[in-house]
């Protein structure tokens, strides 16, 4: 479906610029040097449109897609902003040589600012989230792993701790940090024994400890 849309973006594009040239050579207006160069830009613009589209659009992933929206729209805007000030060098084609230079430059150089911008941006909140995943798996696995004990567990009562057990870790803080490394070694090897151990319970009881304890301080690193 997105390869669709993409190829329907590029037919689009295409007939855009085709029907951008076809106003601007019948236009009876003198073809001077300013024409040209405002052409020459405008061309580039609409050609520049495909890379950005396939270099914002082009990961896998959905979310990604998402992110790179904002690169496609600067790209968008730039090729209307180009178009708008080749219409007027079309029709002033008098107008000095290096105008025409200096001012599709100037857009086409914000342009390139912006939507570089953007892309850092979208990189950056990529790099952020894959960190952010990274940090509340422990909390995740570790009541993962503490509902496949309980789902196996025969005994009525401890099984009901187990459970109480899991519902703390789920509403315990999600965020790990560097600093509660040996707390979460300490935690992760209680588990290990809780699934072989016969009296799951006190080890429950230190497992509730020592998560109290995780809590307290995932406050106090905030």
């Amino acid at each position: 479906m997105m390869k669709k849309n993409s190829t329907k973006g590029y037919v689009i594009l295409g007939i855009l610029f085709t029907l951008v040239s076809i106003i601007a050579f019948a236009v009876p207006t003198l073809k001077t040097a300013t024409f040209w160069i405002a052409y020459v830009f405008t061309a580039a613009a609409f050609a520049a449109q495909i890379i950005i589209w396939r270099t914002a659009l082009g990961k896998e992933a959905l979310k990604s897609k998402f992110l790179g929206f904002p690169v496609v729209h600067i790209g968008i805007v730039y090729a209307i902003i180009q178009t708008v000030a080749f219409a007027v060098f079309l029709f002033a084609p008098t107008l000095p040589v290096w105008s025409a230079i200096v001012v599709c430059s100037i857009i086409a150089g914000v342009s390139a600012v912006c939507m570089i911008s953007a892309d850092a941006g979208r990189n950056e909140i990529e790099r952020v989230e894959a960190e952010v995943q990274e940090k509340v798996f422990f909390i995740r696995e570790l009541q993962a792993d503490i509902e496949l004990i309980a789902t196996t567990e025969t005994d009525a009562d401890t099984k009901a701790e187990l459970i109480r057990l899991a519902e703390k870790i789920r509403f315990s803080d999600p965020m790990s940090n560097e600093q509660l490394m040996d707390l979460e070694n300490k935690i992760s090897t209680k588990v290990l024994k809780l699934k072989t151990a016969t009296n799951k319970v006190e080890i429950i009881t230190e497992l509730t400890l020592l998560l109290d304890e995780r809590n307290k301080k995932c406050k106090i690193l905030k």
